[in-house]
């Protein structure tokens, strides 16, 4: 399993579910470490497709894990997918970025490539995803442990 001490990426037989949640932040209530059984929407994008597209905009390591979590939380991994917030704002595209971040166009929303580029900067490479709701929610949780295997066997692939 992949744990992070002091930044750095780590194998080994334990999994230190902490510390890829966030400093001291245990699961939500009623969380579990199951990985989602809700169908993804056609055209979806799996762990896989979402690790290709977060490794390629600088997501390493735990950080990737992360973020193909987050992804699979926010979307289900549906690129297309719009979530008009009660405030007025709209939420679009796998990592549901934000409208008030107006340096990302909506066609850059639901384009995976740059909405994994708009997560990086907003989730300050990877280490703040405290702007996303589903985080601070702990709702990523259920989606760590297939994300952290698909990083584990690409780290483990010469």
């Amino acid at each position: 399993m992949i744990a992070k001490a002091a930044g750095v990426l780590v194998m080994g037989a334990a999994f230190a579910l902490v510390s890829l949640t966030g400093a001291g932040r245990p699961p939500g209530p009623g969380m579990t470490l199951a990985a989602s059984s809700a169908p993804a929407p056609a055209g979806s994008l799996g762990v896989a497709g979402i690790g290709a597209v977060a490794s390629a905009a600088g997501f390493a390591g735990p950080s990737l894990a992360m973020a193909i979590a987050v992804a699979l939380a926010e979307s289900s991994g549906d690129p297309t997918a719009t979530d008009q917030d009660s405030n007025g704002t709209v939420d679009r595209g796998l990592w549901q970025i934000n409208s008030v971040h107006r340096a990302y166009s909506p066609a850059c929303d639901y384009d995976p490539a740059c909405a994994a580029r708009a997560a990086y900067a907003i989730s300050q490479s990877g280490t703040d995803w405290s702007p996303w709701v589903t985080y601070d929610h702990g709702t990523e949780i259920a989606y760590l442990p297939a994300a952290i295997a698909w990083v584990a066997a690409r780290s483990a692939t010469p």
